[in-house]
């Protein structure tokens, strides 16, 4: 049975090995004989000078600035403090190389060490090996960058074994790791390596690039789609391994220019070649796309710009632009990148942001290649070349990337005047229609090719399918969408997506509720005149018909003009206020107590009296106050009548005293105006009280006032 590790397991295996190898490297990094100096070639001069000295090393006497001309008998030059050695010219140049790094080391181990500088020669103890804080930061850089792509590497593998393109990935992480861990051990070097050591670093170093490459070129042409057949999966990997052997022993090939970099350039191009192919093939397919965009954003960026101005400049016979060492932190950001995109991480935002990325790194490239034609064909001096060299990518291809920007990428601006109109004709539009005007919004605000109920239950809008559909809730009434392939198909849905759907349910949520609450409040404005119409003014002119006595029938008719009065000034006004309504009672308490040559004393005390009434109450409030004035004029016998109104805090305290006759011995003989104050009071949720004041009645009530507000 075969062992299947858990993923922690591998993590942790790949973790150990990591260390084990940072851990050879440090060895070979320490254990080298140490002068404490730092030395830097004079590019005026061609000198090797001392550009820094530790305080405690052996050759702490030395000024900084002091050019060395040899070491133990060796003459210095320039080329032996090179960072990567594959910059030779030739395999008989890199071989001799090698011959005086062995030569400078075996020197430099001696007990004692004569160095040259300016005709005079001091003799130095070489330490026995070389302090850990002794260690530029370039040698730990290193080392990150190779852990972190190979730990990337074993992640996204431990998730996710059975697929090829895991296991391509994890070939690439591992071979990454150790170009990265094998360079620092000789790039961090403080003069020279024995010359079989470094032979063999710089061998591991091209090994583990190269397979990085071969497998980064076979994922594009396995992941998303596969593209190739089986069998060129192998014939990849054996080419490129018979071209390291070659460039590992030195034959047939004339120098690491066509063994080395070459090589590396072609399968740079060959991942540039996979993508635009994987490009092609996934156009049907959103979610493939997106993989093929963030693969190819990744891998572009970052490896394409080391290839660009740390390997292309060895081609054209240059000095890299950057020291390798720390360009090697561009794949450990590939490797984050590329793991995500793996893992299936999918980032949605791609479109504009990888094309800007993509036309920086084109003009960076542009810029480096213009600078080398101008420097090695026209023979211009680097300041001139460069100069020109970013004119041209300045005045010619910034304006022209723009240009195609725009043509290819063109930006659809949302009008959300028009946007907010659309919503609005959605919730006017009746229930029975609405889905279909809001499907109408949705397909023009996002062009997706697919509208279909969603059988997942959201409370807001969410990306579904890994980008290819957006799920929309059901809003006030309106059923569940799913929306399918954004922009026809184009693109993935966006979190930006995911943001307008959340605004525009909000208003469109906002805008039904809004015309529910209006239709709400205008039924019960309908309902409200029609029982006005029928409870009040209906009864009154029937009454009015019927009444023999011709000074009630012209108050009854004079209170039916009122009260529609009101009604219309209610419906076209939305209400009176507080101070509005007791003005209108007492000009009617005055009209009809002064016909039956009854005195009024009127008192109000509000302490708000610009608050709205709803109709309800201020109708409530006119008909409690018309049944009293009824009953003194027709059983009280008084001379004057004293209403008196105090509102605070929302209550009402209501108060009528006249000076007649006072309380029956039979209540019900004076009728049921008593006792219809008495229902209305309770209805209002209020009391009622009557009290005899020999002479006279007086009637006290109390109760809530609702505001229009309330109401």
């Amino acid at each position: 049975m075969a062992l299947r590790l858990a993923p922690f397991s591998i993590l942790m295996l790949a973790a150990t090995t990591a260390l084990a190898a940072a851990a050879a490297c440090l060895f070979i990094a320490l254990s080298q004989p140490w002068l404490g100096v730092g030395l830097a070639v004079d590019h005026d001069t061609g000198q090797v000078r001392i550009r820094t000295v530790a305080p405690d090393g052996p050759a702490a006497a030395l000024p900084i600035g002091t050019a060395i001309d040899a070491i133990g008998g060796i003459t210095i030059s320039a080329g032996d403090l090179v960072e990567e050695p594959d910059v030779a010219e030739s395999y008989a140049s890199l071989r001799m190389f090698f011959e005086r790094q062995d030569a400078l080391h075996a020197a430099l181990s001696a007990s004692t060490v004569h160095v040259a500088s300016g005709g005079n020669s001091q003799e130095l103890a070489p330490g026995g090996h070389r302090p850990l804080t002794d260690l530029p930061l370039v040698f730990w850089v290193q080392i990150l960058a190779g852990f972190t792509c190979l730990m990337v590497g074993a992640w996204v593998w431990s998730l996710r074994r059975s697929e090829l393109s895991a296991t391509l990935l994890l070939i690439a992480g591992t071979g990454i790791s150790a170009a990265a861990f094998a360079a620092s051990a000789y790039s961090s070097r403080e003069i020279a390596l024995p010359g079989d050591v470094f032979r063999t670093l710089s061998a591991i170093n091209h090994l583990g690039a190269l397979a990085f490459g071969v497998a980064m070129a076979l994922l594009f042409l396995v992941y998303p789609r596969r593209l190739a057949p089986l069998w060129f999966l192998w014939v990849l990997p054996a080419a490129y391994s018979v071209i390291w052997a070659l460039d590992t022993g030195w034959i047939l090939l004339p120098g690491p220019a066509e063994g080395y970099h070459l090589p590396t350039v072609i399968l740079m191009a060959g991942i540039l070649a996979g993508a635009i192919w994987q490009y092609r093939a996934s156009r049907a397919d959103p979610a493939a796309r997106a993989a093929v965009r963030w693969f190819a954003l990744s891998v572009g960026l970052c490896a394409g710009t080391f290839v660009t101005v740390v390997l292309m400049p060895n081609l054209f016979g240059l000095q890299p632009a950057v020291s390798q060492g720390y360009a090697f932190v561009l794949f450990a950001m590939l490797f984050v990148g590329v793991g995500a995109g793996v893992a299936r991480y999918r980032l949605f935002e791609l479109e504009s942001w990888a094309f800007s990325v993509l036309g920086y790194f084109s003009a960076v490239l542009l810029l480096v290649l213009l600078d080398a034609v101008l420097i090695s064909f026209v023979a211009l001096e680097r300041p001139a070349a460069f100069a020109l060299s970013l004119l041209t990518v300045a005045l010619v291809y910034l304006p022209f990337r723009e240009r195609l920007a725009r043509w290819l990428m063109p930006k659809r601006e949302l009008d959300r005047e028009a946007l907010f109109g659309h919503i609005i004709d959605v919730a006017l539009t009746p229930a029975a229609d609405r889905t279909m005007e809001w499907r109408r919004v949705l397909q023009g605000t996002f062009r997706p090719l697919q509208i279909n109920p969603s059988v997942r239950v959201v409370r807001e809008p969410t990306i579904a399918e890994e980008g290819l559909a957006l799920d929309v809730p059901g809003i006030a009434g309106l059923p569940p969408l799913k929306m399918s392939y954004a922009h026809a198909g184009q693109r993935l849905f966006s979190p930006q997506d995911r943001g307008l759907a959340a605004e525009i349910c909000t208003m469109l949520a906002h805008a039904i509720a809004s015309r529910d609450a209006h239709e709400r409040g205008a039924t019960e404005e309908r309902t409200r005149i029609a029982r006005d119409m029928h409870d009040n003014l209906g009864a009154q002119l029937l009454s009015a018909l019927y009444s023999p006595a011709p000074d009630r029938k012209d108050m009854l008719i004079r209170e039916t003009i009122s009260d529609l009065r009101d009604i219309v000034n209610n419906a076209a006004r939305g209400g009176k206020t507080l101070e509005e309504v007791l003005a209108d009672l007492k000009v009617e308490a005055l009209e009809r107590l002064s016909a039956a040559d009854i005195r009024l004393d009127w008192h109000d005390d509000c302490e708000d009296g610009n608050r709205m009434l709803s109709p309800n109450a201020a109708h409530s409030l006119r008909s409690i106050l018309r049944e009293i004035i009824s009953n003194t004029i027709r059983h009280s016998g008084a001379g004057r009548l004293r209403l008196s109104f105090e509102i605070r805090d929302g209550i009402v305290d209501f108060r009528a005293s006249d000076d007649g006759r006072g309380l029956a011995a039979d209540t019900d003989s004076n009728g049921n105006g008593l006792s219809n104050i008495e229902a209305r009071l309770l209805a209002l949720k209020g009391t009622l009280a009557l009290e005899d004041a020999k002479p006279g009645l007086t009637v006290s009530a109390r109760f809530p006032l609702l505001t229009g507000e309330m109401a």
